[in-house]
């Protein structure tokens, strides 16, 4: 059986967002379920958008993730080079053959000519197809033209037929070859175009399937095309459903299509974001979804993915007003994190995770979120006894690591006192001071261990001063925490325990000055 050989191909002209990652986590798992290779390359053809900085943190991003490649930069392998600028002398040599062939043609055509072209199309309410002008040009007028330095293009000669692409998930689907026209292989700056040096690179890396989003089904018959011309054998290809928002519309910007780094930073582990990945558009043999990435590798089959469009639920759906306003790309960790769904999968599987994960590893992956936290430097160490402590006993409380920071600094807090004026009148004002006394009492004559034990005595205590939602919560928030905002009070009074929970209060009573009991 001929080795599976799976590719990721992008162009470093922005970062690696979501809709990338889940392509090359899909090439990555399949080339693992099948004991394949999963090859690297980077198409950076498009030279006015092709940045070092852009390659560096797709590299960056795909190291995150835990897809290592076979073959690619920074790694090598027997089909290099594996960058498309580093390889225009083998295009050219292609590109020779097939005008050898009379399969292209040089087109001299201008640009300013083209356009008016297609101008005239767009007013007849007709698609633009280049008319074939140059492609009966004499040897003569060609070595005219090359002898006057005129710039010029390299079209293919499109044969008139049916292209049928057999889709591992689309299944087969017809295109006409007339409704397609002379395409370009070559641009003027003696680039190839996108759809001609992938052929070539598929083939001489020897890909055997060709994983990507449906949104490139429209360029594979040109691709068939110039397999075909080639005698090159076909991969198999495999088109992704599209990946919709909350709203049901196309990822955007302003709607989820953010840098997989940007999970980093919100403090999502690697593992979990690749289980959740996997899982748009894919299903797995037994219905399963929580899965390590062994299972992952093991069972993934794209023949499993489905044609209808895969909901990335990360985000809530924006309201109207902030639709033309809010840019995902351009907001930080905590600007991201007042959009995220509380109740999304990927929330789910990160709690499960860190749950699930050694308190050893999370110590280690917390380190960068407790460099600016208010706690003792010699807590920031991720192996302090301490602290791995303190993230064992709120592990159970986060979906995402950069929620622990206000959990752990509430337990080093000593120069205890209000944080500000309005956080006091809280409770001096109306009945506060009397609830605060009758939760004093409650928590003196009970013995609470959960958050559960804590909202009952938190509903005694209004029972009997008559007190409820807002006029009782804040009260004994303010004895509490000296906040007016903060942490859900059951869960942090479960944290802090019984006994540093009456002390607290205990001193807030006195910068108050007022009597518990």
């Amino acid at each position: 059986m001929t080795e599976v050989r799976t590719r990721f191909a992008p162009s470093p002209s922005g970062f690696l967002h979501v809709g990338g990652a889940r392509t090359a986590l899909f090439n990555y798992l399949y080339a693992k379920a099948m004991k394949g290779k999963f090859i690297l390359r980077v198409e950076d053809t498009d030279q006015d958008r092709s940045t070092e900085a852009s390659f560096k943190i797709i590299l960056e991003s795909l190291k995150w993730l835990g897809m290592e490649w076979d073959e690619g930069p920074g790694v090598g392998g027997p089909h290099g080079p594996y960058t498309q600028s580093e390889r225009l002398h083998i295009y050219k040599e292609y590109t020779d053959k097939l005008i050898g062939e009379r399969k292209a043609y040089r087109c001299f055509c201008s640009s300013e000519e083209l356009e008016g072209k297609k101008k005239q199309a767009e007013s007849m309410g007709i698609p633009y197809l280049y008319d074939g002008k140059c492609s009966e040009l004499t040897e003569e007028e060609i070595g005219n033209n090359l002898s006057k330095k005129a710039p010029y293009t390299v079209r293919f000669r499109t044969p008139n037929k049916i292209v049928i692409v057999d889709d591992m998930i689309q299944g087969k689907v017809k295109f006409e070859s007339k409704l397609i026209g002379d395409f370009i292989l070559v641009k003027s700056d003696g680039f190839p175009s996108y759809n001609y040096a992938v052929v070539i690179d598929d083939a001489l890396m020897q890909i055997t399937h060709v994983i990507r989003g449906v949104g490139h089904l429209s360029n594979t018959p040109r691709q068939i095309l110039i397999f075909e011309a080639f005698g090159f054998p076909l991969p198999r290809f495999a088109h992704a459903s599209e990946i919709v928002g909350s709203d049901g519309k196309k990822l955007s910007k302003r709607a989820g299509a953010t840098s997989v780094l940007a999970f980093r930073e919100l403090g999502y582990l690697s593992e979990t974001l690749r289980n959740y990945m996997a899982l748009l558009g894919w299903t797995s043999p037994d219905g399963k979804e929580y899965m390590e990435d062994s299972e992952l590798c093991s069972v993934f089959d794209i023949e499993r993915c489905s044609k209808s469009p895969a909901t990335f639920d990360v985000f809530k759906k924006l309201k109207e007003e902030e639709k033309e306003t809010v840019d995902f790309n351009k907001l930080d960790a905590a600007g991201l994190s007042d959009y995220l769904n509380p109740k999304s999968k990927l929330n789910w599987m990160s709690n499960k995770l860190i749950r699930d994960v050694s308190i050893e590893r999370l110590g280690k992956e917390m380190e960068p979120f407790l460099a600016n936290a208010k706690i003792p430097n010699e807590y920031k160490s991720g192996t302090h006894p301490t602290l791995l402590s303190i993230l064992d006993s709120v592990r159970v409380y986060l979906d995402r690591l950069i929620q622990a920071p206000p959990y752990i600094e509430e337990f080093f807090l000593e120069d205890l006192g209000f944080e500000n004026e309005e956080a006091k009148s809280l409770l001096l004002e109306g009945n506060g001071t009397i609830v605060a006394k009758t939760f004093y009492e409650q928590i003196l004559s009970a013995n609470p261990s959960s958050p559960d034990q804590y909202k009952e005595i938190m509903s005694k205590a209004g029972e009997k001063t008559g007190e409820k939602g807002r006029t009782l919560f804040m009260p004994i928030r303010s004895i509490t925490t000296g906040k007016s905002h903060g942490l859900e009070l059951p869960i942090l009074f479960t944290l802090l325990g019984k006994e540093k929970l009456q002390k607290r209060m205990e001193i807030l009573a006195k910068v108050a000055n007022i009597a518990l009991n």
